[in-house]
Order: C-alpha cells, then sequence, then structure tokens
C-alpha cells in the first residue's frame, strides 16, 4: 500500500531563487518533451538533455509524458468507439425508415446527421492538453490572476524517480532534517541544494519510519497559502498492509453506491437485516477537483466508521464504467466521480483501517430487492438493493418466492428471456421482463401485486379466467381492498402445490 508524508519545506531567500529557477527549467523542459512526443520525434531525451542538462531529471519528464500520452490514446479510443455506435445507429434508423416509405421527409435530417458524425470521426485527434488545470488558464485568458503568478501556479511541482529501486540521491531526506536536491547546474561544488524542513510531533514518526526506508520517492510542491508563497514536500513510499480488524465471521455491511446518496445495510451471518444508514451527498460535479476528493473522503471515512462500529466487513458492488454511449454532461461526470475518485479512495481506506471488503455481481440487485423484499421491509428501494448486496457478499442465495414460480409457470414462453439458462438470475429476468412488458416501471409493491390480479389474459392465455384461489381476498368487484391480508393469502405455499 502506497503512503504518502506531507511536510513543510523552509528555504532561504538565495536557496528560494534556485529552487524557482528548477521549478521554471523542469515544467519548460516536460511542456517541450510532450510536444516531441506527440510530434514523433526521435532521440528525444537527447534533445532534453541537452536543453536542461540533468539527465536524472529528463527520465522522470520522459514517464510523466508517455503517461499523458497514453491517456490521451484511451480517450481517443473511447471517442471513436462512441462516434461509431452513434453512425451505426443512424444507418438502422435509415433503414427502417426507408423500408416504411422512401420519400419520408426525416430522411434528410438523417443523412444531415451521418454526414456530420462521420466528418466528426475523420478528423478526430488529441485534444488539446493543459498545463496546470483549465481553470487556471481561463483566469489567465480573462486577467483575473497575472503573468507571474499563473506561471508560478502552472509549473507547480517537480519530482525524480531515478533509475534504479534503490534511495534516489537526487532527492534525498537527510538526518538533519533537511532535503538534498539536485539543481540544473552542473558546475563542480554547485550541483546540490540544502533545504531545512519543519518537523512536529506527529511527524516524528513519519520522519524516523522514512531514515530507515530503502526505497521511497519525493515530489517538491509550491502553492499560494494565505497570499503567500510556501513549499512542500510529499514523500511517498511502500508500507505493508495492516492486518484485517473487522471482517464477515458476525455479518456483513452491504453498500449501494448512489450518485446523491449511500446507502449502508447492517445484516448478521444468517442474512436477517439488523439496521440501516442512508449518508446523503451534494452535487459533487459542481465542486472543483481539491473540494470534491475531501468531500467525498469526509463522507467515506463516515462509512467506515459505520463498519467499524459494527464490527464487520464492507460488501459492495464490483461496477464497471466502461460504456460505448454517453449521457448528459452532468451523469457524464458523475459517473467519473466515482470511477476516478470514490472507489479507489474506498478502497484505500479499507486496507489502511484493517476493513475486510468483498466485490459482487451489481446485476439484478434493485429488481430482488423491488419483488422480494418490499413489501416485507417497506423500505426505500436503494436501501434494500444494499442488503441484497450484503447477502450476495456472504453466499446466500435469493430464492424465487411461490408467488412468482407459479406466474412463470402460468405465463409459459410467452416472456422471451435475455439471460441464459444457466444464469443464476434467469428466473429473476424473467419475471422482471414479464412485469415491464405488462407495463409496470414503478418500484411500489401495491402496483406490481394489482397487476398479479388483473392481468388475466397473461396469467392465463388459454382460456383468459382467473384461477379460484387467487379470488380470496378481493372485493365483490374484483378489487383488492387489503394488500397486506391478499399478499398473506397468495404467498402461501400450499396453493401451489
Amino acid at each position: 500500500m502506497n503512503h504518502t508524508d506531507k511536510f513543510r519545506l523552509f528555504p532561504t531567500p538565495a536557496q528560494e531563487k534556485v529552487l524557482n529557477a528548477i521549478f521554471t527549467i523542469y515544467n519548460h523542459a516536460k511542456r517541450k518533451g510532450y510536444t516531441l512526443l506527440v510530434k514523433g520525434e526521435a532521440n528525444i531525451q537527447r534533445q532534453l538533455k541537452a536543453f536542461c542538462g540533468n539527465n536524472s531529471y529528463v527520465n522522470t519528464i520522459l514517464i510523466e509524458n508517455e503517461t499523458k500520452l497514453k491517456q490521451q490514446e484511451t480517450w481517443l479510443g473511447k471517442q471513436e468507439a462512441y462516434l461509431g455506435s452513434k453512425v451505426d445507429v443512424i444507418r438502422e434508423k435509415i433503414i427502417a425508415v426507408k423500408s416504411l416509405d422512401g420519400s419520408d421527409r426525416r430522411l434528410r435530417g438523417l443523412y444531415a446527421r451521418l454526414s456530420s458524425l462521420q466528418h466528426k470521426k475523420s478528423s478526430l485527434t488529441f485534444k488539446p492538453l493543459t498545463f496546470g488545470s483549465k481553470r487556471l488558464f481561463r483566469d489567465r485568458l480573462l486577467q483575473k490572476i497575472s503573468r507571474q503568478e499563473f506561471r508560478i501556479r502552472r509549473d507547480a511541482s517537480f519530482c525524480c524517480v531515478g533509475k534504479r529501486q534503490v534511495i534516489n540521491a537526487n532527492l534525498k531526506v537527510l538526518p538533519s532534517k533537511e532535503l538534498r536536491i539536485r539543481i540544473f547546474n552542473t558546475r563542480k561544488g554547485r550541483k546540490w541544494l540544502n533545504i531545512p524542513f519543519s518537523v512536529n510531533g506527529k511527524q516524528e514518526n513519519w520522519f524516523r519510519a522514512i531514515l530507515g526506508l530503502e526505497l521511497y520517492t519525493v515530489t517538491v510542491k509550491r502553492m499560494f497559502i494565505k497570499k503567500e508563497l510556501r513549499y512542500y514536500m510529499h514523500v511517498s513510499y511502500e508500507v505493508p498492509e495492516p492486518a484485517i480488524k473487522f471482517g464477515f465471521e458476525t455479518g456483513g455491511i452491504g453498500l449501494d453506491f448512489n450518485y446523491n446518496h449511500l446507502d449502508l445495510t447492517n445484516i448478521d451471518r444468517h442474512g436477517k437485516l439488523v439496521s440501516y444508514l442512508q449518508i446523503p451527498l451534494r452535487n459533487l460535479y459542481s465542486y472543483r477537483k481539491t473540494q470534491r476528493s475531501n468531500y467525498i473522503s469526509f463522507k467515506l471515512d463516515k462509512v467506515l466508521n459505520y463498519c467499524m462500529n459494527k464490527r464487520k466487513g464492507i460488501v459492495l458492488e464490483d461496477l464497471s464504467f466502461k460504456q460505448s454511449f454517453s449521457y448528459n454532461k452532468n451523469l457524464n461526470r458523475k459517473l467519473a466521480i466515482f470511477q476516478t475518485t470514490a472507489l479507489d479512495l474506498l478502497k484505500r481506506k479499507c486496507i489502511k483501517k484493517g476493513v475486510a471488503y468483498r466485490k459482487v455481481f451489481p446485476g439484478y440487485t434493485s429488481q430482488i430487492a423491488k419483488y422480494k423484499y418490499s413489501r416485507l421491509h417497506n423500505l426505500s428501494i436503494h436501501i434494500l438493493a444494499s442488503y441484497v448486496i450484503a447477502r450476495r457478499g456472504l453466499r446466500l442465495q435469493e430464492d424465487l418466492p411461490p408467488i412468482y414460480q407459479w406466474l412463470l409457470s402460468q405465463v409459459g414462453d410467452l416472456i422471451k428471456p435475455r439471460l441464459k439458462k444457466s444464469s443464476p438470475y434467469y428466473r429473476w429476468g424473467r419475471v422482471h421482463d414479464l412485469f415491464k412488458q405488462s407495463g409496470i416501471t414503478s418500484f411500489k409493491t401495491s402496483k406490481i401485486l394489482q397487476k398479479k390480479v388483473l392481468m388475466q389474459h397473461v396469467l392465463n392465455p388459454a382460456t383468459g379466467v382467473q384461477p379460484d384461489n387467487l379470488r380470496a381476498g378481493l372485493s365483490p368487484t374484483g378489487q383488492i381492498e387489503d394488500y397486506h391480508t391478499f399478499w398473506n393469502l397468495i404467498n402461501n405455499e400450499e396453493l401451489y402445490k
């Protein structure tokens, strides 16, 4: 597990001048190296070494630029796949409209849309890369910040990875509580800069641990705090994962992610619901990156505190955010937030706190919660979904209730299955498709029960006559007066034998 400690540097005025020069040269070389890498030029390392005169920093610059280029290539591949899927959809629409009427007026608009998408796909290229941040660049264009402040904030960090898996001598923490930095000056006797840093009582143990390490990476950063330019060093190193303190011996905690709230359900080892908790979230897409990360971290601490209080591990869905299509801008950003921030951060927090975690298949959790547990517990569908996730994490089976078994036997082959028969959720998928085709889109139990009684042609297509055992609990007009009594009656397994 990677761990990072933060210390504040206190350079003298003369050292501050040299340190700022390192920030400028390093980041200028990084921008120059990225441009050469995109153009595909050869001998990039030699050109950068001739520019800055320090081979150790050049190696780190090349690694960072190659990572940025891979991110651009990934984005380009996703955009090509997305535009290709949209082109296929438009072509299918054109074929469908043509088959009905070759002179339909909609064809003109569809062909225009198809031409636009094809042109956009053929002219697709790397998006412009903004060093620093887009917000900072926009503030400079609007002249909200000066040119000097823009450069200081843009060129805000540098580091040196080194070639071998040993202590990096170019950025080394000394026992005298100083950071030794390799500068770009190649003159003898002027290659190093020793800057003192502060160590408080809490950081004393961190400092001693760092001195005993054989491998760590130092990143030097600068930032404006209270209108003052301050310097920090971030020391990252690997630490062994702590032992699991809270496991699944006495039960588990199910977690259901939603863009505006988190739902937790506590169950015992037999799968019985004990308690639940809902943690609301604000509009995360409206936050800036640092604020969003801090806010999500604060909410996930509540999740971990709940697990440690109950002394149980956590079960979450094995979510995948790979998609060949796009939602609206806000929803795309919410999905990216979960992918890049929340899930990875939760995993690291679980490891750090010693909370065991499991990932389960996310399919049909809401459907099982709706059809099986909504009437039993009378809770939100999201809370019940987390209940299903917790039970799935304990390897408990979700058997189909007798009423749904009887229902599927009456329908026969009228419902086309979407899943293979070997799937453990094959029958749940058929039940969901049955109600979906019957016009039920609500998660309310009352509508589901009402539909079971009233759709006579679906339940018994051969005769269209409702079975006698379902007449009990109905009024003379065939309406349900008490859903609770009616459900207890039809949920009796003896009626379907």
